[in-house]
């Protein structure tokens, strides 16, 4: 076991970016993930770049901080692993009943090339990725987090990082932190237009089309609060074609090439758990983006290894705080 090494729980796009972001910074790194890489909410997302206009005030600056990042970001990885992540601007239009908003430029990603990319560059950089593996509990000496449990014996860490989504809730109450999250599950498919040419991302209430830069039109996504099931249902892919024809008719003519779903954890107040867990000692969270995991992925990266090394963040995590007055007050919500 190397001196200082950090564990991260969870290998989605925000457990795999803070990883190698500590690892730019010389700190020795472990992630543990039960499945592979990418595989849960991060592997469902369609990777919008924009979406002010759904932010709730407090994530705005969190939101345009991390998005200023992304160009450096992929940058750096193409540079380091070879591998596109997928990165482009184009078009964008919100529609609001009558009303239209129109962005001229508007960042996307692939989720997949994405992780990837990332995978890649911290196995180069010297970081392990342990997949299928379990973690069952977090190892505590008093009031402090010392190491994990997991289905293939314990790990011995300096710092454990809780960044696995949905499961964050049930890891940390092995340890007595409580934090409360609802399961959304969203539905998406992903369609070809041969003959037509969609050259910008659409979004509207109950719907988007994110033109891809493989060809593809990723069409998502439902929002079913509380459903934990991993099955795709015939009604929730009825109403995104129904409502993606309305925006873009031709789309009736498309052949449809994948269908697939993923369960995103939200908090009551909508704001991810970003932080230290008061009270525990090297244990710290980042779990709860929703909807918003890709495209808070490289901030919260930042923030939390900030965090790790000791170092004051640069921006103001109180709103994303583990303290239990926000925890119990997210709980009375749910």
């Amino acid at each position: 076991m190397k001196a200082k090494e950090t564990l991260i729980v969870g290998a989605g796009v925000i457990g795999l970016t803070l990883a190698y972001e500590l690892l730019k910074r010389g700190q020795p790194v472990r992630v543990l993930e039960q499945s592979r890489c990418g595989e849960g909410a991060t592997r469902a997302a369609a990777g919008m770049l924009a979406t002010d206009h759904e932010l709730i005030p407090a994530l705005h600056q969190l939101a345009a901080a991390s998005r200023q990042l992304y160009p450096d970001l992929v940058r750096e990885l193409f540079n380091e692993t070879g591998i596109d992540s997928g990165y482009k601007e184009n078009p964008f239009r919100l529609i609001r009943g009558h009303e239209e908003i129109q962005f001229a430029s508007v960042g996307q990603i692939d989720p997949v090339q994405l992780t990837r990319s990332l995978r890649h560059a911290i196995k180069v950089r010297g970081g392990v990725i342990e997949e299928q593996t379990m973690v069952t509990g977090l190892l505590r000496a008093g009031a402090t987090v010392v190491g994990v449990a997991t289905s293939n014996g314990n790990r011995e860490a300096s710092n454990v990082v809780v960044a696995s989504g949905r499961g964050s809730e049930a890891l940390l109450a092995t340890s007595g932190v409580e934090i409360a999250t609802v399961p959304v599950k969203g539905e998406c498919l992903a369609v070809r237009l041969p003959g037509h040419v969609l050259t910008e991302t659409l979004f509207s209430d109950d719907v988007y089309l994110v033109p891809k830069f493989d060809g593809r039109i990723i069409i998502g996504a439902t929002e079913r609060i509380g459903d934990e099931t991993t099955g795709v249902s015939v009604s929730g892919i009825e109403h995104l074609l129904q409502a993606a024809a309305r925006l873009f008719p031709a789309i009736r003519e498309a052949e449809v090439v994948d269908i697939w779903s993923g369960i995103r954890p939200q908090t009551a107040d909508g704001l991810p758990y970003l932080g230290q867990v008061p009270g525990v000692g090297h244990l710290f969270v980042a779990t709860g983006h929703h909807r918003h995991g890709i495209l808070l992925a490289p901030i919260t990266a930042s923030v939390l290894a900030d965090e790790v090394t000791g170092i004051t963040p640069k921006y103001e995590l109180c709103p994303f705080s583990l303290h239990e007055s926000r925890r119990n007050t997210n709980a009375t919500h749910h």
